[in-house]
């Protein structure tokens, strides 16, 4: 079975006389196109328990591609609005690399009604217009695939191109593919993908693009008034795979997430990126491998203000990847820059990335390189090295990183162990390090037993972390020793328990409890272990509903932490979601130190390329101490917006407040977007 796999994993491509219609894999058209199967289930590694077939084919400026997928459970299709709810229905994808393992890779999604989604590594807001038709039929669904080959950077002529067609069932989690290998783990996995031939590439160099954006604010004097602002951002193209991109004065005023919370933390708060200045060419920065980590990132760019103007270079050239920036702002200046390297059987990575921070009297400069090795089947190791530099380092000799680790690892079993030491002074300006001044060793163990189809229990997995941290003077810092245990059941009843203990030294010298045990219920879970290597992470379906319990030491006291999330549908293409957080800290020397978090909201999916979202928090009372002095904080939030893409060129934004501030902004923005040249993200 296996060799069978790999060899049918290499097909010819036919070139259509005609383009094939779209309405179903019946039509006309379709009857000369390559045909392939998904065989294979990666998630249990055993043969596919349902039959899809695949249909391939393309012309100078298309690929074609059609999947009539059967299957014996329920169809999921609760989506309406293209690029929302990406992983909540059941869907079917085609992965592409056009210039191989080392280039830019590109992903086209859709489920079984034609809602769908994209994403390439060249840009994390990639966006181009493409199309797909979905519907269901009596035995499961169809959907056909219009790709344009002219929004994918790096394809030579005569040159196969990597690809990969793969399937997620949601009420089972079964993830059938392709192309297959005994040791792939993931669908998206270049150096496991099949081989296309006969595409024939687009224009060697893409189109430059220009978007230009008009604004209109009715605002209160609080959040500076109204106006009306121009600003452009720009993306020319100087080679197949590198482009130069800038921004003049942006505003990003319609990609603001709420991302507030209140669950209990000793470190800084870390917040996703979402302006596109800095979301393209991402894929160049932070390439260092890192085992047993979550808190060492040396580029962190929602630390970097809003700039005036930005200046970058993204891209790849063989065996390389790479991208700088300048980012200009009042009386500052940060800038970035990268390169990586792989080899071509991506078994060797290095990696190199400095970033500094110019501001009036102030500098810093961080330099970091890191290597790693893996073999694709097993094992990993990596080893990085950083130095900070600059007007907060007093002691150059106690401003440096080392870390290395090392692990093995199958579709269900991780185990992973490191050894590092951060410096006093480590803490580059524009990054975001947990805890430096420390030196020590962790290890991670992770183990997933899946059970059969059908089986009562899906799935069970246990994970385990022990670390021990000291800082400069041998003091013990930091220890974490926790489990974790995670058990899925056939309804997508998800159960997680989590215990141990870990302290913190702090600020003042204590050595500080910060222990969390918890446990979490999730109805409506996602089926599929998105991460099985890196414990018990399933994916989520469009209407979960989660309760959590936390309780343990916190400082000078005990805090309980409650949790209730949950989305129901409103109507056929709304929802309303809903969430309540409390935190009750009990402080030994008597106090008692209370907040709470509200909020609901209304979403409405009204068709394929529009969206109008409803949202009001609250926020109130006194967050837990940790060291710190208390802070007593109340604020209410309340925010609209409404999205629409026209034609494919133009956008539309209308919003009300700010849905990421801590308190309403009174403004009413109407903003425009249009796009000359590529499409939007290309």
């Amino acid at each position: 079975m296996f060799v069978a796999l790999i060899a049918a994993a290499l097909i010819k491509v036919p070139q259509a006389a005609k383009p094939p219609s779209l309405h179903s894999v019946h039509a006309a058209g379709w009857e000369n196109a390559a045909h392939l199967s998904l065989a294979w289930d990666l998630q249990r590694h055993k043969p596919a328990p349902f039959r899809t077939t695949v249909l391939v084919s393309a012309d100078a400026k298309y690929l074609y591609v059609a999947f009539e997928a059967r299957q014996s459970v329920p169809v999921v299709e609760t989506q309406h609005t293209n690029d929302v709810g990406f992983g909540t229905d059941d869907e079917v994808t085609v992965d592409l690399w056009p210039s191989g393992a080392n280039g830019f890779s590109y992903e086209f999604a859709a489920n079984p009604i034609g809602t769908h989604y994209q994403s390439s590594s060249e840009n994390s807001a990639y966006e181009p217009t493409w199309w797909s038709y979905g519907r269901i039929t009596s035995g499961g669904y169809e959907v056909t695939m219009k790709i344009p080959l002219d929004v994918m950077r790096g394809a030579v002529a005569g040159r196969a191109w990597l690809a990969q067609f793969s399937r997620s069932v949601e009420s089972t989690g079964d993830i059938l593919v392709w192309s297959y290998n005994r040791n792939e783990t993931s669908p998206n996995a270049a150096i496991f993908a099949g081989r296309l031939s006969g595409i024939v590439p687009a224009a060697a160099r893409p189109e430059p693009r220009l978007q230009v954006y008009n604004l209109g604010s009715i605002a209160g004097a609080s959040a500076g008034g109204s106006t009306a602002r121009t600003g452009v951002d720009l993306s020319v193209p100087f080679t197949a795979t590198s482009s130069f991109y800038a921004t003049i004065h942006p505003d990003y005023s319609n990609v603001e997430l709420d991302q507030q919370t209140i669950s209990p933390t000793a470190y800084r708060r870390m917040y996703q990126e979402v302006r596109p200045f800095f979301t393209q060419g991402q894929q160049a920065y932070d390439n260092f491998n890192c085992a047993i980590c979550s808190g060492i990132i040396p580029l962190y760019t929602p630390a970097i203000p809003t700039p005036r103007d930005g200046y970058a270079v993204e891209g790849t050239q063989g065996a390389f990847q790479y991208g700088a920036f300048d980012a200009v702002g009042k009386a500052r200046i940060d800038q970035a820059q990268a390169i990586g390297w792989h080899n071509g059987s991506q078994t060797l990575s290095a990696s190199f990335q400095r970033v500094g921070v110019d501001m009036p009297g102030f500098h810093d400069d961080t330099n970091e390189v890191g290597v790693s090795y893996g073999d694709n089947k097993h094992i990993f190791s990596y080893f990085n090295y950083g130095a900070d530099t600059g007007s907060r380092v007093a002691d150059g000799a106690r401003a440096q990183l080392y870390d290395l680790g090392a692990g093995w690892y199958d579709p269900t079993t991780t185990i992973a162990f490191s050894t590092r030491k951060i410096g006093q002074y480590f803490n580059p300006y524009d990054g975001y390090i947990w805890h430096p001044d420390v030196a020590g060793w962790g290890g991670f163990l992770s183990h997933a037993w899946l059970q059969r189809p059908g089986a009562a229990i899906r799935s069970i997995t246990v994970t385990g972390v022990l670390d021990r941290y000291h800082d400069r003077t041998g003091e013990l810092d930091q220890t974490d020793q926790s489990w974790s245990f995670d058990l899925l059941t056939r309804g997508l009843v998800d159960v997680n328990l989590n215990g141990g203990s870990s302290y913190l030294r702090l600020n003042d010298g204590s050595f500080a409890p910060v222990t969390q045990n918890t446990l979490a219920v999730t109805l409506g879970s996602g089926a599929q272990n998105t991460s099985v290597n890196n414990g018990a992470q399933h994916g989520q379906s469009a209407t979960p509903t989660t309760l959590a319990y936390s309780t343990g030491r916190f400082g000078g006291g005990r805090l309980d932490y409650w949790s209730l999330t949950s989305t129901r549908r409103a109507g056929g293409t709304g929802s309303v979601s809903l969430e309540l957080d409390r935190s009750n800290q009990f402080m030994d020397a008597g106090p008692r130190y209370e907040q709470w978090l509200e909020r609901v909201a209304y979403t409405l999916q009204s068709g394929p390329n529009a969206s109008f979202a409803l949202g009001l928090r609250r926020i109130m009372g006194t967050a837990p101490v940790l060291g710190t002095a208390p802070v007593f904080q109340t604020g209410w939030n309340l925010s609209a917006a409404y999205h629409q893409i026209l034609r494919g060129r133009d956008e539309i934004y209308a919003v009300y407040g700010d849905a990421s501030a801590f308190s309403t902004v009174p403004q009413f923005i109407v903003k425009w977007i249009h796009y000359f040249g590529a499409a939007k993200g290309t």
